[in-house]
């Protein structure tokens, strides 16, 4: 459930002029209109597309809310965001 309404998100946000300018004007007031927990809500807010992944979020769909509404929309941006978890929970250094 939580997936789905993730997904329903960022795909109005992805494809709907009037849900994109919505969202600029009062992220907090448009996010309020879909039944997201506050977990969920952080994470849009926060463009936290590792966690949104994490969750079963399609890639397709974060990669797209990337594009559109990250104030940082580049893609080697985007791409260190989803490496950042995975680089420091496998580390190459040596365990000591």
């Amino acid at each position: 459930m939580k997936r789905d309404v993730v997904e329903r998100v960022l795909w109005n946000l992805s494809v709907d002029r009037f849900s994109k300018e919505k969202f600029r004007e009062n992220p907090e007031k448009f996010l309020g209109r879909f039944a997201l927990d506050d977990e969920c809500r952080q994470m849009i807010l926060n463009f936290e597309v590792d966690q949104m992944q994490k969750l079963g979020v399609n890639p397709m769909l974060t990669i797209g809310y990337w594009m559109e509404m990250a104030p940082d929309r580049r893609i080697s941006s985007y791409n260190r965001k989803l490496r950042a978890d995975s680089v420091s929970s496998h580390s190459a250094s040596p365990k000591r």
